[in-house]
This record gives structure tokens, C-alpha cells and sequence, in this order.
């Protein structure tokens, strides 16, 4: 055998001194995968550092980002002995933007460093733009000497070192990793690049890691949360459809991928009249879901005791307004019909104009009449002019997810195709018009364009 086990007992041969010159500047350097520093004591100080800096930010990689962060450029400080250690990331106009600045004492043993205060912090900026922009890594170091050219900034700082390497962050895109230290009884050298770049590659391994192990762990907690909002979304649904006082209701919902807050109504209230409602949350997920349970719950119970669609939507906002977030809104469209008069009551919360389709196949909107709910506190909710339903006539509610479906790229179904579809089959059943929007709308799309929101059509009509 040869080498370093050529001979049992043979004590390893002394490594190679650093070359003369190497206290100078340097770029590029980062190709030779060795970073011995000639130093036994000190290659042996740092492989340990390394593995024990490895063991303790894994072992913090459940952190916060930034907590993450600023612990990496701490072991990153420590790991040449520097004092200061910036970390940045790239805006989109290719300029730094400081994201951690740490200090750490050297010679005290300390573990742990302190943030420093961005405002007024210099360092050697034309460095930083170089690697950011995609150069190696580099460093700078000397001594008084007459051939030691440091840039303005380090004269300004009286820096007599300092290491800058890239570091890829991947979702954050490229970073630069920088270091520098005033004390000049070690100035950096070129092994002390290699093993920082070492260092640095080590760290992008474990912050990838980490967000691996964070996008894991959001895809676990939306899928928990979509299961939630549709399993809250089905609770607010009617079991069946019905028929009552001459007339027939139905509908359905088709969830997307994504549950939204979508949702239909229908129920008895005072005076022999029955409440039909359509409504929409902003946003996906159990948040919405949740908010549209607690606006059924209120509206059933105000139906009770109040027969004006438009008193009752400008309660349910006033609630809204308190309650949610101001992020959150709702779009409502209610519904009054009195079986005794035919006559059907209606006010409009920025939601989508249902469609009175008449048995000869004319039709008319109810149009919006007011703001989407939970907005404003102030505005009022006006009844639209009130509908009699003849014989064979319909009234068609619907989500903006059936007039929003795409068949690629920016074209949407629209309300045109929703109104032809309905014309064709103008003075059948409920139950087959409520068919017919879903066969035109899918047929249109096409099975290879899902919906991305959910579809929600219902339909009341009275009989022939």
C-alpha cells in the first residue's frame, strides 16, 4: 500500500505550506476541493466546527426563517474566526438587500452573536455585487504593506479581511454570504475561502432541507384544511330537493380542487314564503367555509322574523363587518317567494344576476343592488323590483364559477352561453335545467381544463 497508509505506524506527512503571496487579494478561487490550511491544529479545529455547526443548525432547523438565519451566519462568523457577517439576497433589480447582520466577539468564547443595526452599516459593497452577480467567491486581506489596495470601504471600516461567497437559497434565489474582521494578527488566506465556501455549501444544504421539510408540512396542513372546508362546505348544503306549495327546487355544487366558500339555500319561512339564497366567501380553505356557516346560521335565523330580503342582507353585513377579517367579503343573493302570490322578493349583495327564464324562453337578470357584504359598514341593501312567477317560469342562481370557466387560456363561458344554454331548454323541469347549465358548461370547457373555482348552480321553478 502507498500513501497515507503506506506504513502502519508512519505518522502522516506534514501538509503543504500555504504559497507565498497568499495574503493578497483573490477571486475565483473556489475550484480545488481542499481547503488545508497548513495548520494541524487548526484544519483539525475546523473540521470539527464543521461537523458540530452541521449537527447544531439541523438540529435548529425548526426555527423561524429569520432565527434560522441569523443562527447560519453566527456558525458562519465563527467558523473563520471573523466578527461580523452579513447575509443578502438579491432584489429584482439585481441590487443587495440585507437580510441578517450579526457580530460575534472574537477570543471570548462567545457561542451566540448579536444582531446589528442595518442603519449606517458599511462593508465592502463592490464585493458583495460582484459574487451576487454571479461571480465566485472571494476574499480580501493584507497588512500594511505598500501592495495591500483595499477599497474605501474597508479603509473607511479599518477592515483588514474579509471572505464573500454565493449562496444559493433556491425559492429566495442567490445570496451572498460575507464575513470580514478588523484584528490583523490572522489575516484571512485562500484556504480560508475554500473552507468558508465549504462552510457556505453546507449551510444551502441544510436551508434546503428545511424547506423541503416546510413545504411538506404546508401541503399536509392545506390538504387537512381542504378536507375540513369541504366536509363544513357539504354540512351547509340541502340534503335533497323539494317540492312545495307548486313549485320545485334543487341544485349542486361542484367542488374544485381548491374548496371555496360556495353555497345554495332554500327554506321555509314565516307566512307560508321560502327563502332561496346563493352566496360566495372570498378565498379558499376552511376560513371561508367557516365564515359561510356562520352567515346560514344567521340568515335562517333572521328569515324568521323578517320578510325583507334587503333588511335582512344589510344585518348579516353589519355582523360581517365586526366579525371578519378586512380581507374577507361576501357576495349574497336572497330570495323571497310567497307561494300564496307567486310573487318573488329579491335583493342583490354583489353577487352575480341570477337569471328569470321564462316558459317561452325569455328572460331578464336580477341585477346587483347593492355592495358585497362585510365591506362597509354603511350602505344600504336595496330590493330589487319583485318577480311574478307564471306557470313554467324559472329563477336560475349560480356562482361566478360557472360564468368564470376557462377553456384555456383568458376566454371565460360567460353569461351569454349560460342564458342560450338555459333558452334551449326553456319550460322543463328543474332538474333538467339545472343538467343543462352543467352539460353546456363542462362540453364548452372541456375535461382537460378543471374548474379553478367552485361551480354552484340553483334552480326554483314554479310548475306548469
Amino acid at each position: 500500500m502507498s500513501g497515507w497508509f503506506s506504513k502502519k505506524n508512519d505518522p502522516p506527512p506534514e501538509p503543504p505550506a500555504p504559497p507565498p503571496g497568499d495574503d493578497q487579494a483573490h477571486f475565483g478561487e473556489t475550484t480545488q476541493t481542499s481547503y488545508i490550511t497548513g495548520d494541524r491544529d487548526l484544519d483539525t479545529h475546523r473540521v470539527r466546527l464543521l461537523i458540530d455547526s452541521l449537527a447544531t443548525v439541523t438540529s435548529e432547523s425548526q426555527l423561524a426563517p429569520a432565527a434560522l438565519l441569523a443562527l447560519m451566519v453566527d456558525r458562519a462568523i465563527e467558523s473563520v474566526g471573523a466578527e461580523r457577517g452579513l447575509l443578502f439576497s438579491r432584489s429584482e433589480t439585481g441590487r443587495p438587500v440585507l437580510v441578517v447582520a450579526r457580530t460575534l466577539q472574537r477570543g471570548a468564547g462567545a457561542k451566540e452573536g448579536q444582531d446589528v443595526a442595518p442603519k449606517g452599516l458599511s462593508f465592502s459593497s463592490e464585493c458583495v455585487l460582484r459574487v451576487l452577480e454571479g461571480g465566485d467567491g472571494e476574499y480580501r486581506s493584507g497588512n500594511d504593506s505598500a501592495d495591500f489596495d483595499p477599497s474605501q470601504s474597508m479603509i473607511q471600516l479599518d477592515i483588514r479581511s474579509l471572505i464573500c461567497v454565493p449562496l444559493d437559497m433556491q425559492a429566495e434565489g442567490r445570496g451572498v454570504l460575507y464575513v470580514d474582521a478588523r484584528a490583523s494578527e490572522r489575516p484571512f488566506a485562500r484556504a480560508d475561502l475554500r473552507y468558508f465556501q465549504a462552510f457556505a455549501n453546507m449551510l444551502e444544504i441544510v436551508w434546503r432541507q428545511r424547506q423541503a421539510v416546510a413545504e411538506r408540512l404546508s401541503a399536509e396542513r392545506m390538504k387537512r384544511d381542504l378536507e375540513l372546508a369541504r366536509e363544513i362546505q357539504a354540512g351547509l348544503l340541502p340534503d335533497e330537493s323539494v317540492s312545495t306549495g307548486g313549485y320545485r327546487i334543487c341544485g349542486r355544487v361542484v367542488p374544485a380542487e381548491e374548496a371555496g366558500g360556495d353555497y345554495y339555500d332554500y327554506y321555509p319561512t314565516q307566512g307560508g314564503r321560502v327563502a332561496v339564497a346563493v352566496g360566495d366567501v372570498s378565498g379558499h380553505g376552511a376560513g371561508p367555509a367557516l365564515i359561510m356557516a356562520g352567515a346560514r346560521a344567521y340568515m335562517r335565523s333572521a328569515c324568521r322574523n323578517e320578510s325583507s330580503p334587503g333588511a335582512v342582507l344589510e344585518q348579516l353585513n353589519g355582523h360581517l363587518v365586526v366579525d371578519t377579517d378586512d380581507d374577507k367579503f361576501m357576495s349574497m343573493f336572497l330570495g323571497v317567494l310567497d307561494l300564496a302570490l307567486h310573487g318573488f322578493r329579491w335583493s342583490n349583495a354583489g353577487h352575480p344576476a341570477p337569471i328569470v327564464l321564462r316558459a317561452d324562453g325569455s328572460h331578464q337578470e336580477l341585477k346587483r343592488t347593492g355592495m358585497a357584504l362585510g365591506v362597509a359598514d354603511e350602505g344600504g341593501f336595496d330590493e330589487g323590483e319583485a318577480v311574478a312567477i307564471q306557470p313554467g317560469d324559472a329563477i336560475v342562481l349560480f356562482s361566478d364559477g360557472i360564468v368564470e370557466l376557462r377553456a384555456g387560456g383568458d376566454e371565460q363561458y360567460g353569461t351569454e352561453r349560460l342564458i342560450e344554454s338555459l333558452r334551449r331548454v326553456a319550460g322543463q323541469p328543474a332538474e333538467d335545467l339545472l343538467e343543462a347549465v352543467f352539460t353546456d358548461a363542462f362540453a364548452w370547457a372541456g375535461s382537460e381544463h378543471p374548474a379553478q373555482d367552485d361551480l354552484t348552480v340553483a334552480v326554483l321553478r314554479r310548475d306548469p
